[in-house]
């Protein structure tokens, strides 16, 4: 019986698509903190969230969750949109986070952003990464916020 567990557990490990196509790829999840002055300069300095991947190899945006973890201090102030993108073809991946139902709130808040119905047909580059962008500046706030982002890895080697 423990062969079998064994067995199993690999496989869910391991689901990397071989030649007949049975397993849809491996899913990778990682969290990134994000400082109260990183986010006050998202719009000139995305911050990275997945590096490029290799040589032969694509980035596929599943999702993120965006988690404000809100200090007690002031509030974000200014229409801040966020998106996830591509880092060298700027390509916006993700639905707009607007910053006025996000940011501008006084306590602990998360979101959802989900990929594009609209980035199927958009030709993107191969080896890049994936950043977060923001749209205007936020003047004054002093939260932190948490990225956990899921992605695969496609490899055409």
């Amino acid at each position: 019986m423990a062969a079998n567990r064994a067995n199993i557990g690999w496989y869910i490990d391991n689901q990397i698509g071989g030649e007949d196509d049975r397993f849809t790829g491996r899913v990778y999840e990682k969290i990134i903190d994000i400082t109260s002055a990183e986010i006050k300069l998202l719009v000139s300095a995305p911050k990275l969230l997945v590096a490029a991947p290799g040589a032969g190899k694509v980035l596929e945006f599943v999702s993120a969750v965006l988690f404000l973890d809100h200090d007690g201090g002031s509030d974000y102030d200014t229409n801040t949109s966020l998106a996830i993108q591509t880092v060298t073809g700027t390509t916006t991946l993700s639905v707009t986070v607007n910053g006025a139902n996000f940011l501008h709130q006084s306590a602990d808040v998360y979101t959802f952003m989900a990929p594009l119905a609209t980035v199927n047909g958009i030709v993107m580059n191969v080896n890049d990464g994936l950043e977060l962008v923001a749209i205007g500046i936020p003047a004054t706030g002093t939260s932190t916020m948490k990225v956990k982002i899921t992605y695969r890895i496609h490899d055409f080697n």
